[in-house]
């Protein structure tokens, strides 16, 4: 009990959070170290001593009753048969199959698998899917979806300090469990591909008997819909409701440039954290939930999947997603934002064409938003604003214009104080360095200099001692000495290693013909016939791009430099170990602890030695034995993903035996023979000595392994 009454104590002295307790509450009830009965009776008794604030003590019991007693969930009453399907970025969806339409009513030999249906058991508060992720407690529940916050009971064995996801249970009916899954491991591969930080990020699907289920990262924070819906709530400032559209557009134009269309965008599925970060979430479950159903048993188009008062004609009607149908559900939202009404006063675009309903300009709305706004909600598809990015740069006319009045009014002001200005500084000479022709980015900000860039984060400068030090256990000559480092200037790192997706851009773009590739399978092998679209093992675009030389590493950072304007580059390898370190000495995030090894990087672990056997590894399991997707492991302290692990990044450098004589101002390293260039961060295949910040490699220029890929720079201009 003594750990419970330690961890109140910390609490109360503000040396632990709210989460971090609940966190401790959960493990220890996992670890069985304590009675649930006995620490309910704990709890009450410490409360009665020193009073808890009443959430905090009412969440506590929840967890300690659930663990006791698990209860039914709030599952419709017309929804008896449950389907529910994980993800590894932390995320769960559960899919509920409803007697109207569901597995009740398949027919032409469908009579088994429909009875097997019926006998699933229903979903459950404290029940645990895949003997790992407990459902906690409900989020929040819609028309196609029920949400859950689970725990991932292996991170909170592994001591991890944020072992909570999301579940959501997909309330639709799904005709055909067989043809269910296949179709949601499909969307979740697509789903997959979306690596940006609008877009909530979906990890994998699974099922646990007839549970199917797809698993994503948990968010604190609250739906749009609940702003929208609030009695006070009469619009929000122009420039706040422009920020949150910018961000929706961000996330709609790269998933529709990854030929995604979302299908339901609505403000129920848009999530602000309490970050004040935007993030949207149901990418085409619509269209999954349409893909099976076609029409009802009626005979009319099944579109129970869809918000009406935000889905365009075209979806209404069924007709094949498009982009523009996003287009017209972001007007939507983009007016409600500005006015707090909803266009066409709470009627279906069907309605409203059917009416002869034309939009009106509201007092709180520019010409400009009014004209982009009104372009978008075209009942007409044709006629529609075809692209989310011509859609907000309407949006944003309003700016200009108003700026170009301004201009206009004031330009003989303007004139005479730019004379008075040069008149003024007559005699002085300005730098021409000083003049910035970008604007200036702030340290540990992200940014993407196109919807298809990788996405990218600012370093910031500083100091760090490169090199593994003397008394480091298992350090190489070639990592030695160990020598201080001055970065002196910001830098953009990609967040990310460079994905498959990605490169395929550059190769299409270019023409190139990159073949050949050394692969393993056991014993390594040349395999002219494999290269970096085939690595000889499954990969979607949002894995790492493998089989990747030096050359073709900087052949991608020339062309991205040139369609975006910015120079990129690989960093030099100074500027990796200093963002891989992220101020701190430890040579790995795990210290000496390798069972957590498999919470922050892809590296050998017990998977790998399943397929191969003999393997030195770490004592985990990461379900991977070769490339992940990136961004599946924790981050490290500069919120940089896959820093470890994965795969091999090359940097700038030629190889050279020791540091003796190398840079201290973290530029790279170029004299002497260059045929060799340095690797950095290990892959899916390194042994446990050889994972370390400090660890280096080296391989010939052209060389190409299905365990290398790279990352990037970009200079801060």
């Amino acid at each position: 009990m003594s750990g419970f009454v330690e961890a109140l104590r910390a609490y109360r002295e503000g040396a632990l959070s709210r989460e971090s307790l609940l966190t401790e509450v959960e493990r220890q009830l996992f670890e069985h170290r304590i009675d649930a009965v006995a620490l309910l009776k704990l709890l009450n008794e410490e409360h009665a001593r020193v009073r808890l604030p009443d959430n905090l003590h009412s969440a506590i019991a929840a967890r300690i009753l659930h663990w006791r007693d698990p209860r039914p969930a709030a599952v419709l009453p017309d929804q008896p048969n449950v389907a529910r399907i994980p993800a590894r970025d932390g995320t769960e969806t559960i899919v509920i199959e409803r007697d109207g339409g569901g597995v009740a009513a398949a027919q032409v030999g469908d009579a088994v698998e429909a009875a097997e249906a019926h006998r699933a058991e229903p979903v459950t508060l404290g029940g645990v899917l895949q003997g790992r992720f407990k459902l906690l407690e409900p989020v929040g529940q819609g028309g196609m979806s029920a949400v859950y916050k689970a725990i991932d009971l292996r991170k909170v064995e592994a001591c991890a300090t944020d072992p909570y996801v999301a579940v959501k249970l997909l309330t639709v009916p799904l005709s055909g469990f067989g043809h269910s899954l296949a179709l949601l491991q499909s969307e979740a591969q697509k789903l997959q591909s979306l690596p940006h930080p609008n877009i909530v990020r979906v990890i994998d699907c699974d099922r646990d008997g007839r549970t199917v289920f797809m698993t994503m990262e948990y968010l604190n924070g609250e739906p749009l819909k609940r702003q929208l819906m609030a009695p006070d709530f009469k619009g929000m400032p122009p420039a706040e409701a422009e920020g949150i559209v910018a961000s929706i557009a961000a996330a709609l134009d790269f998933a529709h440039r990854n030929g995604i269309v979302h299908g339901d965008l609505k403000p129920a599925n848009i999530i602000i954290t309490d970050k004040n970060e935007v993030k949207v979430i149901d990418f085409g479950i619509s269209r999954l939930v349409a893909a099976q159903h076609g029409h009802g048993a009626d005979g009319r188009p099944w579109v129970a999947a869809l918000t009406p008062l935000y889905a365009s004609p075209e979806m209404l009607e069924q007709s094949t997603p498009d982009p523009r149908d996003d287009v017209y559900a972001l007007a939507c939202i983009a007016h409600e934002l500005l006015t707090g009404q909803h266009p066409f006063d709470e009627r279906s675009a069907l309605d409203a064409r059917e009416a002869g309903m034309r939009l009106q300009r509201h007092r709180d709305v520019s010409r400009g938003q009014f004209k982009a706004i009104e372009h978008g909600l075209e009942f007409d598809r044709e006629r529609r604003t075809p692209t989310v990015a011509q859609f907000l740069r309407e949006f944003r006319t309003h700016r200009r214009r108003s700026l170009e009045y301004m201009l206009l009014a004031g330009g003989l002001v303007t004139i005479v104080l730019l004379a008075a200005l040069y008149f003024g500084l007559r005699g002085r000479s300005t730098p021409a360095s000083s003049v910035a022709h970008h604007a200036a980015l702030s340290s540990f900000e992200i940014f993407r200099d196109c919807p298809t860039c990788p996405l990218m984060k600012v370093m910031p400068p500083g100091r760090f001692n490169q090199g593994s030090a003397p008394g480091d256990r298992g350090a190489q000559p070639f990592e030695q000495p160990q020598h201080p480092v001055a970065i002196g200037r910001p830098f953009g790192m990609s967040v990310y290693e460079v994905t498959l997706g990605e490169f395929r851009e550059f190769v299409a773009a270019t023409q190139r013909k990159i073949t050949g590739c050394t692969v393993y399978d056991g014993q390594w092998h040349e395999r002219p016939d494999l290269g970096w679209s085939d690595v000889g093992y499954p990969q979607t675009g949002t894995h790492p791009v493998a089989c990747v030389s030096w050359r073709d590493a900087l052949d991608y950072t020339v062309w991205l430099s040139h369609k975006t304007g910015h120079h990129y580059r690989l960093p030099s390898e100074s500027e990796w170990e200093y963002a891989a370190r992220a101020g701190t000495e430890a040579p790995r995030p795990w210290s000496k602890n390798t069972e957590w090894a498999c919470n922050s990087a892809n590296i050998a672990d017990l998977a790998a030695s399943q397929r191969y056997p003999g393997w030195k590894v770490h004592s985990c399991n990461d379900g991977y034995v070769y490339t992940a997707p990136v961004g599946s492991f924790d981050p490290n302290a500069f919120g940089l993903y896959d820093m470890l692990g994965n795969v091999f990044e090359w940097v700038q450098d030629c190889w050279h035996a020791d540091y003796r004589g190398s840079p201290s101002d973290g530029s790279a390293w170029v004299s002497s023979d260059c045929t060799q260039r340095d690797l950095r961060g290990g892959s899916w295949f390194t042994s446990p000595q050889y994972v370390s910040v400090a660890a280096r490699n080296r391989f010939d220029a052209g060389y190409r392994s299905n365990t290398i890929g790279f990352r990037l720079v970009r200079d801060a201009e």
